[in-house]
């Protein structure tokens, strides 16, 4: 099975870094495809699979999610020079663009670069407890994995990005969510749902978790 992956950031690649390598024993090629996150909404239906930001439900109506492989933040919060300044993202459609919008919005947020940034990194004001307060003891879900593919080859794939992430989260690679969200990860992901939704940032278009 030969499937075409969008991506935006060579780090959504690296659950899947075995499968891509070839050092899986499974009948699935993957061709990896980059393109600006503020342009996967439109060519989301170009592709098989396609890392997306959770806020890209506002545009794809009943998309399809994996609970594998997903990107996940042990913490963010902001670096730099961020007295009185913007704070800077690299999308507007990012799930840090929109995590910023809810969890901190006295902070003015804008696309492009500045001499402060979020991050998910090295912090130097940790934002994280505001995360932990609303929705507790939970994962930050930053992108998941959407599929156009029929329910046969979505369980298919499902098993062989597990089976990637957990060689690549076994040398601490990854966090264990990326391997599978499991209930904690899922309730992460419904926790920046909800709070989106009440801020009115976020649509009521329903998503799946395969």
């Amino acid at each position: 099975m030969k499937l075409s992956l969008g991506y935006s950031n060579e780090a959504d690649l690296i659950p899947l870094t075995p499968l891509l390598e070839g050092k899986l024993e499974r009948d699935i090629t993957i061709e990896p495809v980059k393109v600006k996150e503020d342009d996967l909404k439109f060519v989301f239906q170009k592709f098989d699979l396609i890392y997306v930001p959770i806020p890209i439900i506002n545009y794809i109506p009943d998309i399809k999610f994996i609970s594998n492989g997903a990107r996940v933040a042990e913490k963010i919060g902001i670096k730099g020079e961020c007295e009185g300044g913007p704070v800077c993202v690299k999308s507007s459609n990012s799930t840090e663009y929109y995590f910023m919008k809810m969890f901190d919005p006295k902070r003015t947020v804008t696309r492009g670069d500045c001499k402060c940034f979020v991050s998910t990194d090295d912090l130097d004001e940790d934002l994280t407890p505001l995360w932990r307060e609303e929705c507790g003891d939970v994962p930050l879900v930053l992108k998941l994995i959407a599929v156009n593919l029929d329910e046969s080859q979505a369980s298919k794939v499902k098993i062989a990005i597990r089976e990637s992430a957990s060689i690549v989260a076994s040398s601490k690679g990854i966090s264990q969510y990326s391997k599978e969200l499991g209930l904690k990860g899922r309730q992460g992901v419904e926790c920046f749902v909800n709070r989106c939704r009440e801020v009115g940032l976020c649509s009521k278009n329903r998503y799946f978790m395969l």
